[in-house]
């Protein structure tokens, strides 16, 4: 037993005081052989960046790119990665194309808008015959699909704007008819008012919208703003006040009146937060999850809907749901390295702010193309010695 234990003390000894030996393994290696190894993982950290600027993820092909020219100016990629950052801040400038689905949006509502002024023109004109009806509900679809599809066709919109573009025609809609509610106007005023509303949201959000640079993130937050703030809203007047004609009107404004600060307030903050599209969904799904848990627990303990508790559970159901949601997903936007940063490392040392680090090899599956087949390429990758200071 004494001799196991004075070997292992040997070996103990020789891993703490082997350092030297280290960095002379390391030095005894050719300088080729390193430039090799550089000359690989500039190219495979290329590569990735040039896949990314397909997939339009350009904030991470810049951060690859930038890594290359800084860590890796020996090898020829550094180069090209200078011209690529530079055709990427050429795209940045340019219009960015409106995708499938923000165009389906537009174009949907579009449709139904163009149907609802059809149905709506008649009843200001006071039509009882139900052909003109009918053939408006034949006519007006169509109408209104071709004409969206035609006018987004050759659109310069992007995402963004394409979405706040339909928010403003469905909010001016909505806004409009709440108004004409609390005004207590006769169906024909409250028709009107629709029809203008939808109109002039329509007008304004363009007016907005135009030649500013709105991405899908920011245009997602800014619908699911007036969205929560309207249920707020909705859940916190409820939960005041009685169900009293009164207090209808109240709920009424309240709704209108929050939906307005919270498609505000993420106007606002929005270009601050630079979160994306699929972040911001997945926050606003913790607050649907959230508001089925208030629900849940509205019904475990019966509790009526009169009740003013039935709707401060459903409303605080929410706000902990988007809270949780944010909190969960805080780290989802974040960039992580390309290798040791991003992955396992064998030996990370942080003394103070410098940093020493000797990454794990891994090993990547490649599809590669080969005539009508896709062959599996396995690759290695490596890096060797990483320092940060």
């Amino acid at each position: 037993m004494s001799n196991q234990l004075l070997k292992i003390a040997i070996v103990a000894l020789l891993l703490l005081f082997s350092q030297p030996l280290w960095a002379g393994e390391l030095e005894s290696i050719g300088n080729a052989d390193l430039r090799s190894l550089q000359a690989l993982e500039a190219r495979l950290i290329y590569e990735g960046a040039v896949q990314q600027v397909v997939d339009e993820k350009y904030d991470e092909a810049l951060r690859r790119l930038g890594w290359i020219i800084a860590t890796y100016p020996e090898t020829p990629h550094r180069q090209l990665a200078t011209d690529k950052r530079e055709e990427i801040a050429i795209l940045l400038q340019q219009p960015k194309p409106i995708s499938g689905m923000s165009r389906a949006s537009l174009v949907g509502f579009g449709t139904l808008f163009t149907t609802w002024v059809g149905v709506g023109t008649l009843i200001l004109l006071d039509v009882e015959e139900a052909a003109p009806y009918g053939l408006v509900m034949i006519v007006g679809p169509l109408s209104g699909l071709f004409g969206s599809l035609s006018l987004t066709r050759e659109s310069e919109l992007s995402d963004g704007q394409a979405s706040l573009i339909a928010l403003g025609g469905t909010w001016g809609f909505w806004q409009a008819i709440g108004a004409a509610s609390l005004a207590d106007a006769g169906d024909k005023a409250t028709v009107g008012a629709s029809m203008a509303g939808g109109a002039i949201g329509l007008a304004l959000a363009s007016k907005i919208v135009g030649g500013r640079d709105i991405s899908p993130g920011d245009a997602t937050l800014i619908n699911l703003g007036g969205i929560w703030g309207t249920w707020f809203a909705i859940c916190g007047s409820m939960a005041v006040g009685d169900r009293s004609r009164d207090n209808s009107n109240f709920i009424l404004s309240s709704a209108m009146m929050g939906g307005n600060v919270g498609l505000t307030t993420m106007a606002v903050w929005s270009t601050k937060l630079n979160m994306t599209r699929a972040r911001a969904r997945l926050i606003n799904i913790g607050g649907v999850v959230g508001t089925l848990y208030g629900l849940g627990a509205n019904i475990l303990l019966d509790i009526d809907p009169e009740d003013r508790s039935f709707w401060s559970l459903m409303g605080l159901g929410g706000v902990v749901g988007l809270t949780a949601g944010s909190y969960f997903t805080r780290s989802y936007d974040t960039p992580t390295s390309y290798f040791t940063d991003g992955g396992m490392g064998l030996l990370n040392l942080n003394p103070g702010e410098k940093r020493w680090s000797l990454s794990v090899p891994t090993i990547g599956v490649v599809p590669v193309s080969n005539g009508n087949s896709q062959k599996p390429d396995i690759e290695l990758r490596t890096s060797l010695v990483h320092l940060r200071f």
